[in-house]
């Protein structure tokens, strides 16, 4: 990972229990959400990449080949408190990238999540990053115009959609866990993985873009290294 240097998270994260490391090079348990969308499945190719073992909750069985062997799958349903306990026992950090599909419930995210805390902390797991939109606010931003509209444009087209990032967010904040919650630009592409990019507040220096690949390389990253704790970076190129 290659951020900014201005970008760098003051302070570190807490001290180290499951779930929370700040070795990088360290085999770890990874449960990841949401791996058929586009950026999930980045996940998990990156993840398998790195040497990590890696569970994946999945609503239905894939076929054959339509997932790596290498893949624990555990078919539930992130709304469901009892798929998410046990997609979680065991593990050492949680990613989510789940997002809003047709049809699903307008609450998905704060549903998800509320079980995720619920889950990692009833088994002693501490590490949590979970994607997120620049639709929600952190107080060391700073937005330049492009972005400021754009947050109106975004509670203006999809009202509801914005209305569940940011309760899942404060709920992710409420929590004692060691979360880092990664907003997104407004455009995600298929470029290449480069792993450079800025990640910090929303400020003049964001960009609009990023590529799914690298945005997967920062949640990765951040997930086994122990960086970004309790912020909430936007991620651009």
């Amino acid at each position: 990972m290659n951020p900014s240097p201005d970008d760098h998270p003051q302070g570190g994260p807490p001290a180290p229990a499951r779930g929370g490391t700040s070795d990088r090079s360290r085999v770890m348990k990874l449960v990841i959400l949401g791996t058929t969308g586009s950026v999930g499945s980045e996940l998990v190719t990156q993840a398998l990449a790195a040497g990590h073992q890696v569970t994946a909750l999945v609503r239905a069985q894939p076929q054959a080949g339509e997932s790596d062997d290498r893949v624990h799958l555990i078919v539930g349903d992130a709304t469901s408190a009892d798929s998410v306990k046990r997609a979680v026992q065991g593990s050492d950090a949680v990613l989510s990238a789940l997002g809003h599909a047709k049809g699903a419930p307008h609450d998905l995210l704060a549903q998800a999540s509320s079980n995720l805390i619920a889950a990692m902390q009833g088994d002693g797991v501490r590490r949590l990053v979970v994607l997120s939109s620049a639709a929600v606010v952190d107080r060391a931003d700073r937005p330049s115009l492009f972005y400021r509209a754009a947050r109106v444009l975004l509670r203006a087209v999809m009202p509801s959609v914005v209305r569940d990032h940011r309760k899942q967010a404060r709920l992710i904040e409420d929590s004692d866990l060691a979360w880092t919650i990664v907003r997104g630009p407004l455009v995600f592409t298929d470029g290449p993985h480069t792993g450079r990019y800025h990640a910090g507040p929303i400020g003049h220096e964001s960009g609009p873009r990023i590529s799914r690949a690298d945005l997967a390389d920062f949640m990765l990253a951040t997930a086994t290294d122990g960086g970004f704790v309790r912020m909430k970076p936007l991620v651009s190129q």
